[in-house]
C-alpha cells in the first residue's frame, strides 16, 4: 500500500479546509492507500469543533501521522505527499508531490509561485479559471520570456453532498429574500452586493439575507460584524426592504436547510473572482437560482452541456469589466500589482436582482435543470476516483458488491443465553449478510439453552447460517479452526457474541481486504461499552478502542487486530491455525506468527465494531488475570527474540 501524506488546514473551517478534507474522503473511498494527515493553520479561521464520525477520523489519522513521525524520528518515507495550500508553501515532501491548490481569483499566478510549481510532480486545481492562471502566464523577464508553469496541471471539482433534512427557523418578515454568503472582506465585494440590493428595493418589502463573517464564527466577530453593517446600512436609512444578519456556525445540514428554505429564493455573489465558489454550487445543487459574474471559477458548474454538448449558462449573468486589482489588495507572492479580476457593473447588478425577482418562474426552471445536470456530473463515486487517480496515478479501484468474494463468520457458543438473541439479529443485519455471508456457529456443547434461538435463525436463514453442536467443550480457538476448517469463504472473520457491529462492517472490511491484493488482513477501530446489547445505533460508549497501525512492534506491544478482525482463508494453509492450548492469546498468537512471516496487515481508520467488556469474558475477567498474564508473556518472550533477531 502507498503511504500518502495530506498536509493541509484539515481542521479548519476555510475553503482549504474543506479541500483537505476533500482530498481525505477521496483517498478514503479506494481502500488501497495508506493516509497520513499532517495538519496546519489557515489564518484566524476557526477550527471544526463537531465531535462527528469524520471529524473523529481526522483526530485518529492525525495521532497515528504523530505517532509515525516518533518513530521513523521525523525522517518518514512517504511514496506521495499532497499539500493543500497555496504554491508559495510547497516543497518537496515524499517520492512524489503534488501540490493541491485554489489556485488564484486574478487573472495570472504571481512569479513566486513558478518555482514552487516546478517542484511539484503534478498540480491538481479546483476550476479551469485556476488551470489557467497557471498555463497563461503575464509575468516575464527582461528578455521577454515568460515565466510559464510546466508541471502537469489536472482540474478536478468537488461532488454534490446531501445530508439529513433539519430545520432552520430565520423568522423572516418577507416572502421574496436574496441570500449572499461569504467572509467580508476586499475580494468578495459584499458592500456592492448590499448597496446594489437596498438602492433597487428601497420601496419594496424584499429581504436580503447576509450569511457571513468578517474573520470567524466568535462573538467577538459577531458584535464586530453587526456593527460594521449597521454603519453601512446608516446611509441607507429610510427604506422597506430588510438586510438580515446571519452569523456562527451553522452545519453542513443547516446550509443545505438554508439553501431550501422557502423564503430564500436566489443566491447573490458580487465577488470579483473565485477559484471554485462553494455557496455558488452548494446553491446550484439545491436548486436555487445564481446571480454572479460571467467569470472565474463558478463557470465550471454554472454552465451546463446541452443534448448537443453545447455550453449553455444558466444563472443571471452580472456584466462586468477585467480590470487591475485595487493598490490596497496588492498582496506580495499572491495578488500581484499587474493582475486583474472582474469589478461588477453596478447597474447591472441592481438589473439582475430585479429580472431575477420579476421573471422568478424562468430562473426556477433554470435551476432546476442545472440542479438535474449537477448531480449527473458531480457524483462522488465520479469525483473521488478523478481525484484518486490524478493524485496517485492509479485508477480508482472501486470493487462492487456483487464481486465480493463469500464470507464466512466463526462464532463459538458457550453459556450465550442472555447474549444470543441479540448477536443473531445484529450479524444478520449485516448490509450483505444474504447475499455474500456465511455464519458458522460451533456450540461448545453449551449448558445453556442457546440453541432453540439458534435453530429459530437457522430456519429464516438456510442458505446463510450452519450450526454445529459438539458433545463436549474443546475450547474456543478449537471452536474456531473447526469453523475455519468448514468455511466456504475467501474471507474469514470472528464473531464474538457479546460483541456487536456496525451494519457495514462485513461491507466495509471486505472491500478494503477486495481492492489490497497485497493485504491479507484487515481491522478496524472498535469503540467500547460497558453495558450488554446495545446496538451500534444506540449505545453508551464514550471511548474506542486503542487499535494500532499495523506495525511488529505494535503487534508485540499488543494486539491491533483485536476481537474483530478479517483474513484471507489461504493463511491458514500457509501458516497454519490458532494454538488450541492457549484459553484467550491464541489470536495474538497467530497474527503475530503471521506478521513475523511478512503477512501484511491494514487498518481502517474508522471504529466499525462494539466491543463490550464483559467482566465475565475470558479475556475480560479480572480472576483469569494470573493464567492470562502467564499466556501473554510466553507468546511475547517467544516474538520478542524473533524481533531482536530480525534487527
Amino acid at each position: 500500500m502507498k503511504k500518502v501524506l495530506i498536509s493541509g488546514p484539515i481542521l479548519s473551517r476555510s475553503g482549504y479546509g474543506e479541500m483537505a478534507r476533500f482530498a481525505l474522503r477521496s483517498l478514503m473511498s479506494q481502500e488501497i492507500f495508506d493516509i497520513y494527515v499532517l495538519p496546519t493553520n489557515w489564518g484566524n479561521t476557526g477550527n471544526l469543533f463537531e465531535e462527528n464520525e469524520e471529524k473523529k477520523l481526522i483526530d485518529s489519522i492525525c495521532v497515528k501521522t504523530q505517532q509515525f513521525l516518533h518513530v521513523t524520528k521525523n525522517q518518514p518515507n512517504f511514496d506521495i505527499s499532497i499539500q493543500v495550500t497555496i504554491p508559495n508553501e510547497w516543497k518537496k515532501m515524499a517520492a512524489y508531490n503534488i501540490g493541491y491548490t485554489a489556485g488564484i481569483e486574478t487573472n495570472a499566478i504571481s512569479p513566486a509561485w513558478v518555482l514552487p510549481s516546478q517542484q511539484m510532480d503534478k498540480i491538481i486545481v479546483i476550476s479551469e479559471h485556476a488551470k489557467k492562471s497557471f498555463v497563461e502566464p503575464i509575468f516575464g523577464d527582461e528578455k521577454g520570456n515568460k515565466f510559464k508553469v510546466t508541471t502537469p496541471i489536472e482540474v478536478c471539482h468537488f461532488p454534490v453532498r446531501d445530508y439529513a433534512e433539519v430545520n432552520v427557523d430565520l423568522s423572516l418578515k418577507n416572502d421574496f429574500n436574496f441570500l449572499a454568503v461569504c467572509q467580508w472582506g476586499p475580494r468578495k465585494n459584499l458592500e456592492q452586493t448590499i448597496q446594489a440590493f437596498v438602492e433597487e428595493f428601497k420601496n419594496e418589502e424584499v429581504g436580503l439575507v447576509l450569511k457571513i463573517n468578517t474573520a470567524n464564527d466568535s462573538l467577538l466577530d459577531a458584535g464586530f460584524t453587526e456593527t460594521k453593517l449597521k454603519l453601512f446600512l446608516d446611509n441607507f436609512k429610510e427604506r422597506k426592504c430588510s438586510v438580515h444578519l446571519l452569523h456562527g456556525h451553522m452545519s453542513e445540514a443547516e446550509m443545505q436547510a438554508l439553501y431550501k428554505h422557502p423564503k430564500i429564493k436566489a443566491v447573490i455573489s458580487t465577488t470579483h473572482g473565485e477559484g471554485f465558489g462553494f455557496p455558488l454550487f452548494e446553491a446550484a445543487y439545491n436548486e436555487k437560482p445564481v446571480i454572479a459574474t460571467d467569470w472565474s471559477g463558478h463557470l465550471d458548474f454554472l454552465t451546463m452541456l446541452d443534448e448537443q454538448e453545447k455550453p449553455k449558462k444558466m444563472f443571471a449573468k452580472i456584466d462586468y469589466e477585467l480590470k487591475p486589482i485595487a493598490k490596497e489588495h496588492v498582496w506580495q507572492g499572491v495578488l500581484e500589482e499587474q493582475t486583474s479580476w472582474a469589478y461588477p457593473v453596478h447597474t447591472s447588478v441592481k438589473a439582475k436582482m430585479r429580472e431575477v425577482y420579476k421573471d422568478y418562474p424562468r430562473f426556477q426552471s433554470w435551476s432546476k435543470k442545472l440542479n438535474k445536470w449537477i448531480r449527473q456530473q458531480f457524483t462522488k463515486e465520479v469525483v473521488y476516483g478523478k481525484f484518486s487517480e490524478f493524485a496517485t496515478g492509479e485508477k480508482a479501484l472501486v470493487v462492487p458488491l456483487e464481486k465480493l468474494p463469500k464470507i464466512s463468520i466463526l462464532t463459538s457458543v458457550y453459556k450465550g443465553d442472555k447474549f444470543i438473541k441479540s448477536f443473531l439479529e445484529d450479524i444478520t443485519r449485516q448490509t450483505i449478510f444474504k447475499d455474500k455471508c456465511e455464519l458458522i456457529i460451533i456450540n461448545a456443547n453449551s449448558p445453556g439453552n442457546e440453541e432453540p434461538v439458534i435453530k429459530e435463525y437457522v430456519e429464516k436463514f438456510p442458505n446463510n447460517i450452519i450450526y454445529k453442536r459438539l458433545d463436549s467443550d474443546p475450547g474456543l480457538y478449537a471452536c474456531w479452526n473447526l469453523a475455519a476448517k468448514m468455511a466456504t469463504g475467501e474471507f474469514l472473520t470472528n464473531a464474538n457474541i457479546d460483541d456487536r457491529k456496525s451494519p457495514k462492517f462485513m461491507e466495509e472490511l471486505a472491500k478494503k481486504l477486495a481492492a489490497c491484493s497485497d493485504v491479507d488482513v484487515v481491522y478496524a477501530d472498535n469503540l467500547i461499552t460497558n453495558n450488554s446489547n446495545e446496538t451500534w445505533e444506540k449505545n453508551t460508549a464514550k471511548s474506542v478502542y486503542p487499535s494500532e497501525q499495523f506495525s511488529l512492534e505494535a503487534m508485540l506491544r499488543g494486539n491491533p487486530p483485536h476481537c474483530m478482525p478479517m483474513w484471507r482463508k489461504r493463511l491458514h494453509d500457509k501458516h497454519g491455525y490458532f494454538e488450541e492450548g492457549y484459553r484467550s492469546a491464541s489470536d495474538w498468537e497467530f497474527w503475530l506468527r503471521c506478521a513475523f512471516n511478512d503477512v501484511k496487515f491494514a487498518k481502517l481508520n474508522k471504529p466499525l465494531g462494539l466491543y463490550f467488556f464483559n467482566p465475565e469474558g475470558v479475556s475480560t475477567n479480572i480472576e483469569n488475570n494470573s493464567w492470562k498474564q502467564r499466556e501473554e508473556k510466553e507468546v511475547f518472550k517467544k516474538y520478542q527474540k524473533l524481533f531482536l533477531e530480525k534487527k
